[in-house]
């Protein structure tokens, strides 16, 4: 993730769910009913931002041993020490997707929600969740999909964000998932008002 995409988002961190309000209540929504977790599961939230999506496993009883909340916008990750101070389960790491440090076999869940278009290393990054992942571990992903109209609305994305924005297809994020050796269990995709998504529920292999 680009230095002008971590500025960014320090700097509407403030604001930043009050302004997205619907777009993240659909989002977190759609992603928590598509996964599971378990008692005993190490998770990474590798893009975690606010906490938001933490917050919600809480008050929806979704189990886990620890979870760690991972995001390179110190301002977005202030919130979320905030929000979860009181969660013994949880840790706070501030790394760039693409530096992640962590070492091998180390998670048996890794969540990338609404965050990998700005990814500037993609392969990168799924090898680096590969590789950090357990055999039998799930990478569970919830992204925009630029197809059919939606490729329009990306394209002006593009033009306008000051974020650095390099959004993929299902199909394509499919290869990419093959190609770090994933194996693809469950894919969907939707529309929901201007923005087309797609979710991917990948395996790591023994």
């Amino acid at each position: 993730m680009p230095d002008p995409t971590i500025k960014s988002y320090n700097k509407q961190a403030s604001y930043y769910e009050a302004r997205w309000k619907s777009y993240l209540a659909h989002t977190h929504k759609a992603f928590l009913r598509r996964i599971k977790t378990h008692a005993d599961n190490t998770i990474l939230d590798a893009s975690g931002g606010t906490g938001l999506l933490a917050e919600m496993m809480i008050n929806d009883n979704y189990t886990f041993q620890q979870l760690i909340i991972n995001d390179p916008s110190a301002g977005m990750l202030d919130i979320a020490g905030k929000r979860l101070s009181g969660e013994p389960s949880i840790k706070f790491t501030n790394y760039r997707a693409e530096n992640l440090p962590f070492e091998a076999n180390r998670f048996d869940r890794i969540f990338c929600l609404n965050s990998f278009h700005f990814y500037t290393r993609q392969q990168h990054v799924l090898n680096r969740c590969h590789t950090m992942l357990k055999p039998r571990g799930k990478l569970y992903l919830l992204d925009w999909n630029r197809t059919g109209f939606f490729h329009i609305t990306n394209t002006l994305l593009k033009l306008l964000a000051s974020e650095h924005i390099d959004t993929r297809s299902l199909v394509e994020f499919k290869e990419m998932l093959v190609e770090s050796g994933f194996e693809v269990h469950r894919t969907d995709h939707w529309n929901w008002r201007y923005w087309k998504f797609f979710f991917v529920e990948a395996v790591k292999l023994p």
